[in-house]
């Protein structure tokens, strides 16, 4: 495995190759193109966002992935060129680095490698620090108000970058959003008119339709998780506190034309965890279920149903048919990248479990589940016309890996699948090229379900560079119909979205 290690050597992997970060912002502008760029993309751009430390971090053994600072990535489409830039969402943790010069806190395995510098930043006096310290000791965890001021500084808004109402949202799950704007200008906290009760998650949905959005957050004391629903102004319509026995990571839950499904999955999220080396404790003892509530209910109102222990991250839309509601999900048999058996903290992600493609049905009156392997290769970012969610959607589309290692990277193959034939029609970047999420865009507003465009970032190994594939998604494995090449390499990252500027 090539090493690519700017902070100097170690054995952590998300420290090594292209997980390692890209610290200088730099503009490309008129990229080498190969083929020609489609005339629909003029005025639309693609902008992710994936953790990126600025500065090396405190702990370098028990550094993690989703420590990393946000570096936004982001392709304009510009008359058929394409201009690169790359820039830090400059969240409160990252405004008081970059004065120092120098990383000043932990991170979620390391947080008591935080400087007195940085412990000062965040208003903890001596005596503040003793008590935290104490009650670190005797397994308590942080109080209340020590936890949310911990909590201000771990949100790296490095997870998703999103269009919400006339928003342009870069997010987290740990804090609230940042609005930025279309040049990746920080413009501060977005927390809808302070009716954002504490965190919410990376992944916020829409129901094209009604034009409602909908989000949630979870936390380590309760309420242990939140349900929001946004409104066409864009302010907060409806809060509920959801009543549940132990808080847990909720990265994802489902939105239908009348429901929404919670993942409470026995990834533990606990108080008395916050501190230590493993803030998130897999504890399949727990058990697994799955919570209905009608989208517009109450805490009263969920149901809970049983499912086998597994983990999901991510999930492809969900629509009903008639007492079913069906979801597509990335489904692992445990969480991965956090509480492994292992004696590395960080260790290679080919230790990691791999996700399988499967169909829920789940009967929301019985409980009954029904479960359809779609795919034994692993995968992952389940992703779809959204214009079409929460209802029956044919087209679909994930990451696959196939005939490679996971050595230098996760994923090699780009699939879309037609629901309607069963079929998939893949194109594989071989075994020396990587990639990420596959961002849909349709080519006009109102084209078919599942005619537009398909962008992947990939990174090549032997050449240490990244390129921007696009693809006819209808036509995956006819191979890209233009490819944007980048004279440097773009480090892995999590999502993002395509949005109209022009």
């Amino acid at each position: 495995m090539s090493k690519i290690q700017p902070f100097g050597k170690t054995d952590n992997a998300y420290l090594n190759g292209n997980f390692s970060p890209i610290i200088k912002e730099e503009e490309f502008k008129d990229l080498k193109i190969e083929g020609t760029i489609p005339s629909e993309l003029n005025g639309r751009m693609l902008i992710r966002t994936g953790p990126n430390p600025r500065f090396k971090p405190r702990d370098m053994k028990y550094y993690h992935w989703f420590d990393g600072d946000g570096m936004m990535n982001a392709f304009y489409f510009e008359n058929g060129k394409v201009r690169y830039k790359n820039k830090y969402v400059e969240t409160k943790k990252w405004l008081l680095e970059n004065e120092a010069g120098e990383a000043l806190f932990g991170g979620i395995r390391s947080g008591m490698a935080t400087s007195l510098k940085g412990w000062r930043a965040l208003k903890f006096g001596f005596f503040n620090l003793i008590k935290l310290g104490i009650r670190t000791l005797l397994g308590k965890g942080p109080t209340r108000s020590q936890y949310e001021s911990i909590a201000s500084i771990l949100n790296a808004a490095n997870t998703n970058v999103l269009r919400q109402g006339d928003k342009l949202l870069a997010l987290d799950e740990i804090g609230q959003p940042y609005e930025i704007d279309s040049d990746m200008a920080t413009i501060g906290i977005y927390n809808y008119e302070n009716k954002l009760e504490g965190p919410s998650i990376a992944h916020p949905l829409s129901d094209p339709f009604t034009k409602e959005s909908f989000t949630m957050g979870y936390n380590a004391l309760p309420p242990f998780f939140q349900y929001y629903k946004i409104g066409l102004n864009g302010k907060i319509a409806h809060y509920e506190p959801i009543t549940v026995p132990y808080g847990v990571m909720m990265h994802a839950f489902g939105l239908s034309e009348n429901y929404v499904m919670f993942y409470h999955l026995p990834a533990v999220f606990d108080i008395k965890n916050i501190g230590s080396r493993e803030p998130f404790r897999w504890m399949p003892e727990k058990g697994a279920r799955l919570g209905v509530m009608p989208r517009n209910g109450s805490d009263k109102d969920i149901k809970w149903f049983e499912i086998p222990v597994c983990w999901v991250f991510h999930n492809m839309n969900m629509h009903e048919e008639g007492d079913w509601l069906i979801t597509d999900v990335s489904k692992y048999e445990r969480i991965p990248l956090l509480d492994l058996e292992t004696e590395n903290p960080s260790p290679p992600f080919s230790l990691d479990p791999v996700a399988v493609f499967v169909r829920w049905r789940l009967n929301r009156v019985t409980g009954e589940l029904k479960e359809e392997r779609i795919t034994d290769n692993p995968m992952e970012f389940p992703n779809m016309d959204e214009r079409f969610a929460t209802k029956k959607h044919t087209h679909g589309y994930f990451v696959m890996l196939e005939d490679a290692e996971q050595k230098e990277g996760l994923w090699n193959t780009l699939v879309h699948r037609d629901f309607s034939t069963g079929k998939n029609d893949s194109y594989s970047f071989g075994k020396n090229c990587f990639t990420g999420e596959a961002v849909f865009t349709p080519k006009e507003k109102d084209s078919p379900e599942g005619v537009g465009y398909l962008l992947n970032v990939v990174y090549d190994t032997l050449a240490n560079k990244s390129r921007l594939t696009i693809f006819d998604a209808m036509k995956v494995s006819d191979g890209p119909i233009a490819t944007v090449h980048l004279p440097r390499r773009i480090e892995y990252d999590f999502h993002g979205n395509v949005v109209q500027i022009a």
